[in-house]
């Protein structure tokens, strides 16, 4: 739980990491300056550091006293009481954390930030220890049909549910009479990173549940759906006794080919980082893992590990195929008002085109395998569209009791 004392700590740490990532940059554009002041003007002979002993003084006395400034805050937010951290948080600091948690996820759990989300699991409303009896205490006649949701990059559990009112997750518990559960992860870590740990905390699960799990379903929006695919890709080299007991997967909106907008940072920062003068300033390279992982949809270690993060590169996945035991299902949305519509080939949904959501590629061993009467196209529909419109909505329902 982010309490108000890591709020804090947190905040003011990642304040200070980027005075420090913000004095490099304009130490480094001050360098290539006056190193080449005029793009016409011939490159020194061998580097020199023109800005002189001077400029590198204030630089190293500006990181000096912001160090200095850190350890003090941290000191001093040590020393605040206590009973700051009673409170729950608010909705807002957890969507807040989460957005900064899918941007720079990567950076705050390398750097030990409090801010950094560790994987976590939710009930509508309270949060859930994987032990037998915290979960018979938690969850209110706990079901032997298990629903979990997995969010998209940058957001939380909160996203099921739009300003409070019931979403999917009740409407299948009052419906089907399934235990809906959500998970909560730090959507900046590398997608495989994540489904490692959920394949993982899912063998817990359904091994401390107070009653066997006769069946287990996966329901995943945008990058929540490669994370469950990872994460069944694990479990099944790792031989995990949970995997039999999955029936369903459903995907939202999920990148299953990659990104536009991904693709499209990446190509913007690769384009700063070839001018001297701007490569400086391409915080691009900043930019999380997850989303790295997004310009393709990386999901294994293998995909990104021997790439250097930043390289423009071919997509060098290795395909990992459906469960054939499995009944998947893909909602995909786009702008268009029909199959026809530019728009919507052009668009798709604003974050995920029609072919990367609908598991769609030209190459056969890349191609995705679903059933027609499995793939639902929503016209006129938005990325964000895809958690609370209730005609996807139905459209769940519907797979289920199918």
């Amino acid at each position: 739980m982010v309490t108000t004392r890591k709020l804090a700590a947190g905040s003011s740490r990642l304040l200070f990491d980027s005075v420090a990532g913000i004095t490099t940059a304009v130490e480094g554009m001050h360098e290539t300056i006056a190193r080449h002041p005029l793009p016409w003007t011939p490159q020194p002979e061998r580097p020199t550091r023109a800005h002189g002993l001077i400029a590198a003084s204030v630089y190293a006395s500006i990181r000096g006293v912001n160090h200095l400034l850190r350890e003090t805050l941290d000191l001093s937010i040590g020393l605040l009481p206590e009973v700051l951290d009673t409170a729950p948080p608010s909705a807002a600091s957890i969507k807040t954390v989460s957005a900064l948690n899918g941007v720079l996820g990567d950076h705050l759990d390398a750097t030990g930030n409090p801010l950094a989300i560790p994987m976590q699991w939710r009930t509508p409303e309270l949060p859930l220890a994987l032990q037998r009896e915290a979960i018979a205490a938690t969850v209110d006649r706990p079901s032997s049909h298990l629903v979990v949701f997995v969010h998209g990059l940058s957001m939380s559990e909160l996203c099921w549910r739009n300003k409070g009112a019931d979403g999917i997750g009740e409407r299948l518990r009052d419906e089907q009479g399934v235990t809906p559960l959500y998970l909560r992860y730090n959507t900046g870590r590398h997608i495989s990173t994540n489904g490692k740990e959920l394949a993982l905390q899912l063998q817990q699960l359904c091994s401390q549940w107070p009653v066997p799990v006769e069946s287990l379903s996966l329901i995943g929006h945008s990058m929540g759906g490669l994370v469950i695919r990872s994460a069944c890709w694990y479990a099944q080299q790792a031989g995990n006794d949970w995997l039999p007991a999955l029936q369903r997967v459903v995907c939202l909106g999920t990148p299953h080919h990659g990104s536009v907008i991904a693709r499209a940072g990446h190509g913007l920062n690769a384009a700063m980082e070839k001018i001297a003068y701007t490569q400086p300033l391409a915080f691009g390279r900043r930019r999380s893992a997850g989303i790295k992982d997004l310009r393709h949809g990386d999901l294994l270690d293998e995909d990104w590990r021997d790439h250097h993060p930043d390289a423009t590169r071919p997509d060098t996945r290795r395909p990992v195929p459906l469960l054939p035991h499995v009944e998947y299902y893909f909602a995909a949305a786009t702008l268009g008002r029909d199959r026809k519509d530019p728009l919507g080939h052009l668009l798709g949904d604003l974050l995920v085109r029609l072919d990367s959501a609908t598991g769609s590629h030209r190459n056969g061993l890349r191609h995705l395998r679903v059933k027609q009467e499995n793939c639902r196209v929503f016209h006129e529909k938005n990325h964000f569209d895809l958690l609370y419109d209730a005609r996807v909505q139905q459209q769940v329902v519907d797979w289920f009791n199918a």
